[in-house]
């Protein structure tokens, strides 16, 4: 019997002893490998143009209330441009200075908004090259009707300026902010006028480029129950026309075409020219 227990015991003792070894060997075993995969996505040039966005907040996409003429669809597109208003003046022999009207939008709600003549400009080329924004103004403001040598026919000398040029770029974006935006300027007919340029690596996604903030325009000389209505005097603005002294003027409307070019050229390059107008003769 004592014989019996002792074995036991031994017998036991040696399992504790050589569970640890047992443990020990399972535990390395486990010890695992690695393995990596990818995630993938190819981006390629986007088209537009893009909807238009809110001027004074430009996170709200709205609708203008009178767009011009849209161009070509493209990854480099100039969104949208406003048509400028002076409103219904009276002929005078002396020299006058006339104030654009502020631009109007509706908002996602259809309500419509005051806000300053701006244009908007997209790249979605994916190429960051750069490019130019200019401005030009086809020909002396000029009668609806008629030819060119009427008398009273064109205001020639007639200039349009505009002061409080800045640029805010559109859906949060703020890297890669164009570095030359022009703050103010004179148009001259047939003759392509810089407003931004952005350098290589500067200018992709949507900006847009105001004319002054919405303070600086008289709102009075609109009315956002009646947008059709363009009669209006306006008594302060950032875009002024000046109509020089000694010109025969007809009782009638008179107006000029602006174009606005958005060319794949960074501004240092620039050579003035745009191959979205020809010059006025």
């Amino acid at each position: 019997m004592d014989k019996l227990i002792l074995k036991s015991t031994t017998l036991l003792a040696g399992i504790l002893i050589s569970a640890p070894m047992i443990i020990t060997t399972a535990s390395a075993a486990t010890t695992g490998g690695d393995y990596t995969s990818s995630a993938n996505l190819t981006l390629q040039a986007g088209t537009g143009p893009v909807d238009s966005l809110d001027p004074t907040d430009p996170t709200n996409p709205v609708t203008p209330v009178d767009p011009g003429t849209p161009g070509a669809s493209g990854n480099l597109t100039v969104d949208y441009g406003s048509t400028l208003y002076f409103g219904t003046q009276s002929i005078s022999t002396q020299s006058k200075t006339y104030y654009a009207h502020p631009d109007m939008v509706k908002d996602q709600s259809n309500a419509v908004k005051v806000v300053p003549n701006y244009a908007q400009v997209t790249d979605q080329s994916g190429e960051l090259s750069g490019w130019t924004l200019s401005l030009t103004q086809a020909s002396d403001l000029h009668m609806t009707t008629g030819t060119s040598t009427d008398p009273g026919y064109a205001l020639s000398g007639a200039q349009i300026s505009f002061t409080g040029g800045t640029l805010l770029g559109g859906n949060g974006i703020t890297a890669g902010k164009p570095s030359d935006v022009v703050a103010s300027g004179t148009l001259t007919p047939g003759v392509a006028t810089k407003l931004v340029s952005a350098a290589k690596n500067e200018g992709a996604g949507t900006w847009l480029y105001n004319f002054g903030d919405v303070d600086a325009y008289d709102a009075s000389s609109v009315d956002t129950a009646n947008t059709t209505d363009h009669t209006k005097v306006a008594t302060k603005s950032a875009i002024s026309l000046a109509v020089p002294a000694g010109l025969i003027e007809k009782a009638a409307p008179y107006t000029t075409d602006l174009y606005w070019s958005l060319q794949a050229v960074p501004g240092n390059d620039w050579d003035g020219n745009t191959s979205a107008v020809t010059p006025a003769p």
